[in-house]
């Protein structure tokens, strides 16, 4: 009677424990395992989320030192548009060279002609680039200036040093001397003095596109 009574409390424990262990295998398989993966996929999106932002606080930082240097890329912009103008602007360079010659004490009428050469490439088509500027900005284009001019050796050599100092690029690549003769009736055009000569100067000016602002790009379009 007690073996009967202890076989069947025997039997409900075995029975309860497999009944707790179903139960807890059950648990794990459709509840805790599911929220464990759940967490671990909530955690791989926020390292995948702060990654994210950690690239968009360097691209911020790094959109805010360029804002710093854009005041010194707008002045040194400037100076390339004053050095290199987008355009050849000839009437404005033409008052250039001659208040370069009234400088130097000659006459307009001595300056007996200027010629300007339609602008070409210059070297193997490389490109200008200002400093911060990741992109290219366009080619240099250049213009052969040949100019002719009467004068002193002395006029001439402060012509051409005052040629060297325009507000405008410009490099001297040839100048050549013809002695006016003495017997020579000289003509309106030509320089009076006595040791006077008629000079061909030749040289290049240059052209460069305009560098558009990169915060009025946008408006532009």
């Amino acid at each position: 009677m007690k073996t009967s009574a202890l076989t069947a409390v025997h039997k409900n424990a075995i029975a309860g424990s497999l009944i707790l262990l179903i139960a807890l295998v059950a648990a794990w398989m459709f509840v805790l395992s599911p929220r464990s993966d759940a967490i671990a996929a909530t955690n791989e999106e926020v390292a995948v989320a702060e990654q994210r932002n950690q690239s968009l606080r360097n691209q911020i930082q790094t959109l805010k030192l360029r804002e710093e240097q854009l005041p010194a890329l707008r002045e040194t912009s400037k100076a390339l548009d004053r050095r290199f103008p987008p355009t050849a602007e000839q009437a404005k360079l033409f008052k250039m060279i001659t208040a370069a010659a009234a400088e130097a004490g000659i006459a307009p009428q001595h300056l007996t002609s200027m010629q300007m050469d339609p602008p070409a490439a210059v070297g193997t088509g490389s490109s200008a680039q200002l400093p911060g500027v990741a992109a290219p900005v366009a080619s240099i284009a250049g213009q052969k200036l040949t100019i002719n001019v009467s004068g002193s050796p002395s006029q001439i050599r402060a012509f051409v040093a005052n040629l060297e100092k325009l507000p405008r690029a410009f490099a001297v690549s040839t100048i050549s001397l013809a002695q006016q003769s003495a017997s020579q009736e000289p003509s309106e055009n030509a320089s009076t003095a006595a040791d006077a000569q008629t000079v061909t100067i030749t040289g290049d000016m240059f052209l460069l596109p305009k560098v558009v602002d990169p915060t009025k790009a946008g408006s532009a379009g």
